[in-house]
């Protein structure tokens, strides 16, 4: 019933339980991460979102000037 809810197969919800009960994560925390690297992190979109919020009509250049040279991130 939960895979039906859940829009998955029984095989999907075994795991992330298994995962749970080993790990205390819904992830296996030691699988290698896939895909690119992320440019950002969460403190520099909380820079961002914090920007967006004081301007919120502020260029994407100027973002990135500010981006830049508070947190040194191209």
């Amino acid at each position: 019933e939960i895979a039906l809810l859940a829009g998955c197969t029984e095989r999907t919800i075994y795991t992330i339980l298994r995962f749970h009960r080993d790990f205390g994560h819904v992830q296996n925390p030691f699988a290698r991460k896939r895909g690119r690297p992320r440019a950002l992190d969460q403190q520099d979109i909380t820079y961002i979102t914090s920007i967006l919020d004081a301007h919120p009509s502020i260029y994407l250049d100027e973002i990135q000037e500010r981006l830049f040279a508070a947190r040194d991130i191209e």
